[in-house]
């Protein structure tokens, strides 16, 4: 290093006239900082300066500033739209990443590369990456907001329906993956909010949930998104909404056999009733909204006490509902 900036006095950090603690830096981590600040104060923006960034990330990939400063780099020199060198970052990003699966300058560094030169010549093998980035930690966030970003930015219908097959995949592997059932959701809808799906949309990925739901009663996972896939078309108010979810509150109440032919008691399995009170209070009539009521403080009086208050809630508001009719 000190050859290459035989020109730059290196400038040492400034922790301040007083010091409270002494950072026992490594020499070479002091060195090539030293001279990273000799940079920015030189305002260079140079190849040498870039060669030094990727010094200085390698000694801490956390250092967003750093992160920052090989972009302005690789933007003065015109790689930014050169793709061999978006690879070389990208391979750099990796090679880095690989023990900081979770630093969110990585990430979001492999993004702004893309922003600039475009997602899709790399679209296949960044997917790639992040799925075995996800093979290792299925719940890290920023790959999951990364690969949503690649797919939304591309956009293309055969690459959507790939994201589908993929997610579910990752269901099959886990059905409690939340991740996986997040994506699937994602997929399905395109990326896009507010838009509910076709009527034939709907009863297909109700039929996937009611199948989860049905293989492990107490997962969460398959009802919410059950609810959400169901409620959608209950808001839209489309015709064919109430036909639909009294048919899936009713394949719900069957999911109950599986727990009856393990010896356990349905009723104790409050993500199952919980699913049937949200569904039968979205049909609506009298007998819908007393079914709900008493399935709410079965839940409050015996089967999920630690949520008392909040089912004693539900039934009041149904009781309530159900008051409204009568009148």
């Amino acid at each position: 290093i000190m050859e290459v900036f035989v020109d730059l006095t290196p400038i040492p950090q400034d922790d301040g006239p007083e010091r409270v603690c002494v950072i026992q830096y490594p020499t070479s981590f002091t060195l090539a900082y030293n001279y990273l600040r000799a940079v920015w104060a030189a305002d260079e923006l140079s190849e040498r300066a870039l060669r030094l960034s990727a010094t200085c990330l390698k000694l801490n990939p956390a250092n967003y500033t750093v992160w920052h400063f090989r972009r302005q780099c690789l933007n003065s020199l015109g790689l930014l739209s050169d793709k061999e060198a978006i690879q070389k970052d990208l391979n750099l990003a990796g090679t880095l990443g690989g023990s900081n699966p979770k630093n969110y300058q990585i990430w979001y560094h492999r993004r702004a590369l893309l922003e600039s030169y475009g997602a899709r010549d790399f679209c296949d093998s960044e997917l790639e990456y992040i799925s075995a980035v996800l093979r290792e930690d299925s719940k890290n966030y920023h790959a999951w907001s990364y690969r949503q970003w690649i797919i939304q930015s591309v956009d293309e219908e055969d690459l959507w329906q790939k994201e589908i097959e993929y997610a579910s995949r990752l269901i099959e592997d886990d059905i409690r993956n939340n991740s996986a059932w997040n994506e699937r959701w994602f997929a399905v809808h395109r990326g896009k909010r507010g838009n509910a799906l076709s009527i034939d949309t709907t009863r297909m990925e109700a039929q996937f949930a009611i199948e989860k739901g049905a293989a492990d009663p107490y997962n969460e996972s398959p009802w919410r998104y059950l609810i959400g896939i169901l409620k959608e078309q209950h808001q839209s108010g489309n015709d064919a909404a109430t036909e639909l979810i009294i048919e899936y509150e009713a394949k719900a109440y069957d999911a109950r056999s599986v727990l009856i032919d393990a010896d356990r008691d349905p009723d104790g399995c409050s993500n199952l009733t919980s699913v049937r009170i949200d569904l039968l209070e979205m049909v609506g009539d009298k007998e819908s909204l007393q079914k709900a009521s008493t399935l709410a403080t079965g839940l409050a009086n015996e089967y999920d006490l630690i949520r008392k208050k909040y089912w004693r809630l539900r039934a009041d508001q149904l009781q309530q509902r159900l008051c409204v009719l009568s009148a």
